[in-house]
């Protein structure tokens, strides 16, 4: 499968441990690829997520999926269907651990695109911090003449 550029659609809800509850919507661009038997999925962060300079690769399999961010912010969160599972999340102002515990990992993807959606709680330095849905939504972006 050849790479090709692609519409990603990223909508998150989040819960606080105040119980407070956060939207997220993100459409931006992309590039979609399949190698070795995983799909892969490549965008730059921008200023709407916090995260200019950094560029997120979304490694897609099965029943894992994982999120690595390079750049400005380095990170990989990886989800795995009930299982916690613990980063180190380095920024240029300083670093922290993070844990994700998955309650849902969801995936629909063919070589033109899908969905993909994860359910996590996630700890920062061993505190609660949010339980999330993220649903990531892969669409061929159609090219004009």
């Amino acid at each position: 499968m050849e790479k090709k550029n692609v519409l990603i659609n990223i909508k998150g809800l989040q819960r606080t441990a105040e119980n407070e509850k956060e939207d997220v919507e993100l459409v931006t661009e992309g590039v979609f690829y399949k190698e070795n038997a995983r799909y892969y999925l490549v965008y730059a962060e921008s200023e709407v997520t916090g995260m200019e300079g950094t560029t997120t690769t979304v490694e897609i399999e099965k029943d894992k999926v994982s999120i690595v961010r390079a750049g400005f912010v380095n990170n990989q969160l990886l989800f795995i269907p009930n299982r916690k599972t613990t980063s180190y999340y380095d920024t240029k102002l300083g670093g922290f651990t993070v844990s994700v515990m998955s309650t849902e990992v969801d995936v629909d993807i063919t070589d033109d695109g899908g969905c993909v959606c994860v359910g996590y709680k996630m700890d920062i330095n061993d505190a609660f911090v949010n339980e999330t849905t993220l649903s990531i939504n892969i669409k061929e972006a159609k090219t004009t003449a």
